[in-house]
């Protein structure tokens, strides 16, 4: 009887434990000041049940504003899809007149001082999206990068205030712009986020603003599921006066641009490729850039993989490539160990010696370049990243002297 109640004690002590762990929450909260206000933030951290992991830690920062010992009041609807009912984030927002705050969750607002209270101002109702904040003038007049507003799942960083500096003019939510300095705020795109079929942004954020600051460039892809046309062009620039709310689009070929993924897209690809003009009304208007001649092809050499890529390609460009390798490396032919055709990778090569085996991917249009792929995963390795980057560069500087132009062929629309 004395080891049946001993049993049961142990048991129950364990399962005391576990509850108690389990049920135990943790609770942080610090306070910043900022002008009159007061921003307190308070993370719970605990034990919750996962359906994929089971019993995971988790953590939740909520954020309330306070002046005088009173916490200033927003309306219930922050957000609708989440379930944390709460200010996910609280930003200073420099450069305005009067102390100002940017607070919200997928819903925003602004808070002001005003006759010395506090005032809570909607900047932007929830839709179905997480909100977003950029700049369009903070680098060197141009848009700065986009701030996505998130739920914060961490206690770092919540003795601070993030603050939005360096710009005057603030996107919000990709569907208004505020001025910042006068407080006037104009909402474009009414219609939703398309423009002549195609929608944007894609990818997020504003790619380009005009010199006069009053027109806004995304980028777009056409819409095919609501169109039989098949003669359209996959991309557009989609440009917005967000002052009068008046949009067009400048469709662009994805060779000519020299543009293999849209993710590729930034202010120089932009700028090599378009220019602001003025229409007989003096007003800013995007158009292509022409060039006599186009930039040169180059690969890409990706450091998250260590892969080396070569796209689009004709067939011609294989041994041109191959020859390369093996003259980087002192090899020859002899030093192919494989050479293979599957139905869905296409030509499999590895090459190798003694201490270095290397794999050359050929498809109709692409060319991949890196380790072997069987090779074993060492986190610590450097050779073979320098290595193939070093051949990778190597190629590079020849094709960017003009060599090899005519192996490239043309951007397949299939690929996206």
């Amino acid at each position: 009887m004395k080891i049946v109640l001993l049993i049961l004690g142990l048991v129950f002590a364990i399962a005391a434990f576990f509850y108690y762990r389990w049920n135990r929450v943790e609770r942080v909260r610090t306070e910043t000041q900022y002008g009159p206000f007061v921003i307190r933030a308070d993370a719970s951290t605990g034990m919750t049940f996962n359906m994929n992991y089971g019993m995971v830690h988790y953590t939740s920062v909520g954020y309330s504003i306070w002046h005088e010992g009173r916490p200033v009041s927003f309306p219930d609807a922050l957000e609708s899809n989440t379930g944390l009912p709460f200010l996910w984030k609280v930003y200073a927002l420099e450069g305005t007149p009067e102390p100002t705050l940017i607070a919200g969750s997928q819903s925003l607002f602004l808070v002001k001082f005003k006759e010395g209270k506090p005032v809570v101002e909607p900047l932007f109702s929830q839709f179905s999206d997480f909100a977003t904040l950029q700049f369009l003038d903070s680098e060197d007049g141009q848009p700065g990068p986009e701030i996505t507003v998130f739920s914060a799942n961490s206690v770092d960083g919540m003795d601070r205030i993030d603050t939005l500096r360096g710009g005057q003019l603030l996107l919000v939510c990709g569907t208004s712009v505020l001025d910042i300095h006068s407080g006037e705020q104009w909402a474009f795109s009414s219609s939703g986020r398309s423009l002549d079929n195609y929608s944007f942004p894609n990818p997020p954020g504003v790619l380009a603003l005009s010199p006069d600051k009053n027109c806004i460039v995304f980028n777009g892809s056409f819409q095919t599921w609501n169109s039989n046309d098949t003669n359209y062009i996959e991309h557009a620039m989609v440009v917005f006066d967000f002052k009068k709310n008046q949009g067009y689009t400048v469709p662009y070929d994805d060779t000519e641009t020299r543009l293999t993924d849209v993710q590729d897209i930034n202010w120089n690809w932009f700028n090599t490729y378009f220019e602001w003009t003025k229409d007989a009304a003096g007003q800013a208007r995007l158009q292509l850039r022409h060039h006599d001649q186009l930039p040169y092809w180059l690969g890409k050499f990706n450091p998250s993989d260590n892969y080396y890529h070569l796209y689009p390609v004709k067939a011609s460009m294989h041994d041109v490539f191959l020859e390369f390798v093996l003259g980087q490396m002192g090899w020859t032919k002899a030093n192919i160990i494989k050479d293979e055709f599957h139905e869905y990778t296409g030509r499999q090569m590895t090459l190798a010696d003694d201490d270095t085996k290397l794999d050359i991917g050929f498809t109709d249009d692409a060319i991949s370049f890196s380790k072997h792929i069987y090779l074993p995963y060492n986190g610590n390795d450097t050779k073979y990243p320098a290595l193939v980057k070093k051949i990778a560069d190597a190629f590079d500087a020849e094709l960017a002297k003009g060599r090899w132009q005519e192996h490239f062929g043309r951007i397949e629309r299939e690929r996206y």
